[in-house]
């Protein structure tokens, strides 16, 4: 049904940008051959490029904004069942029909309405996410382990120590959390990298944890490149999310 396919598209969506806590607000938009998701959060910590495996019908040549997302993610959840109505609706704008807002509704005429951000006001918040694209050194698909020692050390470190260095030593990749000065741990994460990271650049460990564990029922990959630019690819199965981590010097 196509309601269906319009709830699980947004759960998806909400699962990959507002359950990280750092995002305002996301833009959807597409045409025929596809649909893309973008956001990105205040301090340009991170970036989400996104793409949906197939096109939501609903979105086609469209451009959409999402902001209150706890409300939209509220509404989803008291409509989850089959029986409940997601559908989308449009208004006629300048002789052409738009998308406006989510309506949601029971059998018993219980109903909801979320509105959607106009398409010039988020495309004015949300102008500048451009990604030229770029080489990757290091190239993982991180284990359980790997998710499991990083959860560990950052929740005995984190009070103290917010970020973390990937460097590599003779062809092996370990993520060092701490320096000389302070307490520290340097971690073993794979014993395979193609490339080298010379540089000492820092990512928040926080947040690529986050990212990483939405990758846990499915398929991600990180890249990092000695430009100082962290990638985390993550397959949903409905789409494809792309997050980009600049680098802290």
């Amino acid at each position: 049904m196509a309601e269906n396919a319009i709830r699980d598209t947004l759960r998806d969506v909400l699962k990959h940008t507002h359950s990280l806590g750092i995002f305002d607000m996301v833009k959807i938009s597409g045409d025929a051959s596809e649909t893309l998701i973008e956001t990105v959060d205040a301090e340009r910590t991170v970036i989400v490029k996104g793409k949906a495996v197939n096109p939501v019908p609903d979105f086609i040549d469209n451009t959409i904004g999402l902001s209150r997302m706890g409300v939209l993610g509220g509404f989803l959840k008291a409509f989850e069942t089959d029986e409940d109505v997601v559908k989308v609706v449009t208004q006629e704008r300048n002789g052409v029909n738009v998308p406006t807002e989510i309506e949601f509704a029971r059998e018993d005429s219980t109903n909801a309405n979320y509105r959607f951000m106009l398409a010039d006001v988020v495309n004015q918040q949300l102008k500048d996410i451009k990604f030229k694209g770029a080489e990757f050194d290091v190239n993982i698909q991180p284990s359980q382990k790997n998710l499991k020692d990083l959860t560990l050390f950052n929740s005995i470190l984190s009070e103290f120590e917010s970020t973390f260095s990937p460097r590599t030593e003779d062809g092996k990749l370990y993520f060092y959390i701490g320096d000389n000065v302070s307490d520290r741990t340097k971690i073993h994460v794979s014993d395979v990298v193609d490339g080298e990271i010379t540089h000492q650049w820092k990512w928040p460990l926080d947040i690529v944890l986050k990212i990483l564990r939405l990758g846990e029922s499915g398929i991600s990959t990180l890249s990092i490149n000695d430009q100082g630019l962290l990638r985390i690819v993550v397959n949903s199965g409905l789409s494809e999310y792309t997050y980009l981590l600049p680098a802290k010097s």
